[in-house]
């Protein structure tokens, strides 16, 4: 669950303004994970149902990105932050936008779930269920992180990065030694393969956003760099 935290200013509206801003990224962090958990659901049951239901709330996400942007856009012209403040407000915008990518891939993983229910299942799903669960809490941590601007969580999801990776290469071998031994079930092993790879996808943009924390927080920009611990 997210937690707010707040610096106070001079200004008790700008003060007003970065709270509407970190209420609307968390209102998009937390219908991420609410359609993630739908598409899990819809995964398990093989429920093409739910998943058209998921479908259907991209376009309520993609209205919470334009509030995002408007309201950072009027943060600056209006307030025109500086230090710690100006690098909240720009990476609120990157992580808005990540948060909107984050919808799009989603939409793709239930479109597979929906192709996925008009065939018979290939084998029961153990591992993918998990690593949707480990994505979701990814991203969970991830907001939370830059809620309450600590680097000690935004390194807990750069630590849980690879584990996604080891998850995506064990499904991949799996299903690819699957198909390998029954040409028949290739259809199949690889839209199971797409939604792998579009999970890993996900944990990319999670890590994005923790590393977006360190970069507000400390003013460091550790993209691109291994990810040495952010933290003392």
């Amino acid at each position: 669950m997210f937690s707010l935290v707040m610096r106070a200013h001079t200004s008790h509206q700008f003060d007003e303004d970065l709270g509407r801003l970190k209420d609307a990224l968390l209102l998009m962090g937390g219908m991420i994970e609410s359609m993630l958990k739908e598409a899990n659901a819809a995964l398990i049951n093989n429920d093409a149902t739910i998943a058209s239901k998921v479908i259907d709330r991209d376009n309520q996400l993609d209205q919470m990105e334009k509030k995002v942007d408007e309201l950072a856009i009027q943060i600056l012209a209006i307030r025109q932050p500086a230090a710690v403040d100006l690098r909240f407000v720009t990476a609120s915008m990157k992580i808005c936008t990540d948060l909107e990518r984050m919808g799009d891939i989603i939409v793709n993983i239930c479109e597979r779930v929906i192709e996925l229910s008009l065939l018979k299942q290939l084998k029961p799903y153990h591992d993918l269920p998990k690593m949707m669960e480990l994505t979701a809490n990814m991203i969970s941590k991830s907001i939370d992180a830059f809620i309450r601007e600590s680097p000690e969580i935004a390194s807990e999801v750069l630590k849980s990065d690879d584990e996604i990776d080891h998850y995506f290469r064990f499904i991949y071998e799996e299903l690819l030694e699957m198909m390998k031994k029954d040409p028949e079930a290739v259809e199949r092993g690889m839209k199971l393969t797409f939604i792998a790879k579009h999970l890993e996808r996900m944990a990319d943009h999670a890590t994005n956003i923790a590393e977006q924390v360190v970069f507000t927080v400390k003013g460091l920009d550790i993209r691109h760099s291994g990810h040495p611990s952010p933290t003392p």
